[in-house]
């Protein structure tokens, strides 16, 4: 496979063709725009180019601890004016996809205060906890995660409080075959500043779908979910995925959802992965077609000129 190139050492040809190549572009948030630490400099100046450019932009997050709200309030700090129809969030692709299959019943759910809210809010019914401390005794634990609860649906994304009990208690639920489960954020890893980690909510997901035996089963609604992408394909009528370019700061996450549904993918390293992992990565379903520093090289590679921000 060839190796990806560097949008500024593009030939004037390659730019323009490159340029000329995408309508739509899929952008992931927190990496390519800020990040915990900082805001990306000259980041907005990038999609404002590309707008001006005569491109579609939406905004497509893992991240369900922020609102779209929270999201639509930080894009205007940075001079970015965005419509909350422009941002998929985890909570709301649920939403979506549980309407889509017209869902009925009680969901158990493993999620932040907020992201409840949501599913909520669009007529849901929710089951959660426990969320108190409990003896540390079987005869306790057992009084906590066995119920008779007619549950049809599981649903894990971020818990800043999540316990054993609350895995037990989905996994008991999960020994149903008719019982969904449903993830949201895939992130094994997220990256909190320059060189360090915290693990993701991946890895607790992963703990359920392998104990459930639902490798072939979890419905992701978070990047790189098929399930997700199937929306998002359907909502906007692709139907020529080589004209959308995936833009995102991490290779499995980002890249590999645009490279499983044929777009275009560009990476940036102003966030999760630095140039040594991309040039280090062989899995061909996680190197992108392109890179960059960060937006601020899209913004270059179409002529802008640097403009200074609050």
């Amino acid at each position: 496979m060839a190796k990806p190139q560097h949008i500024l050492q593009l030939s004037e040809e390659q730019r323009s063709s490159f340029v000329g190549s995408f309508d739509r572009v899929l952008s992931d948030i927190d990496g390519v725009l800020w990040t915990m630490e900082h805001n990306v400099p000259r980041a907005a100046d990038g999609y404002a180019a590309l707008e001006r450019s005569g491109k579609q932009l939406t905004f497509v997050t893992n991240n369900s601890v922020r609102t779209v709200d929270q999201c639509i309030r930080r894009f205007a700090k940075i001079g970015m004016q965005v419509q909350p129809e422009q941002i998929w969030h985890p909570a709301q692709s649920i939403v979506n996809y549980l309407r889509g299959i017209k869902f009925e019943g009680l969901i158990y759910i493993i999620a932040t205060q907020p992201f409840k809210a949501v599913l909520r809010e669009a007529g849901f019914q929710l089951l959660d906890g426990p969320n108190e401390f409990i003896e540390e005794s079987y005869e306790c634990l057992a009084k906590n995660i066995f119920d008779k609860e007619p549950v049809r649906a599981v649903v894990i994304d971020v818990d800043f409080n999540l316990s054993s009990p609350k895995l037990l208690r989905a996994h008991l639920y999960l020994r149903r075959p008719e019982c969904l489960l449903i993830g949201g954020a895939t992130d094994r890893l997220l990256p909190v500043a320059k060189g360090v980690n915290i693990i993701g909510p991946g890895a607790f997901a992963s703990i359920l779908v392998e104990a459930s035996g639902r490798e072939g089963s979890c419905i992701t609604l978070g990047k790189p979910g098929r399930e997700l992408g199937n929306l998002i394909v359907e909502h906007y009528k692709i139907d020529r995925p080589s004209r959308v370019l995936m833009v995102g700061d991490m290779l499995a996450q980002d890249i590999g959802f645009g490279r499983q549904f044929g777009f275009q993918t560009l990476l940036v390293l102003s966030g999760g992965c630095t140039r040594e992992q991309l040039l280090a990565e062989t899995d061909p379903r996680h190197i992108p077609d392109y890179y960059a520093d960060s937006m601020a090289d899209v913004a270059q590679l179409l002529g802008e000129t640097p403009k200074a921000h609050v």
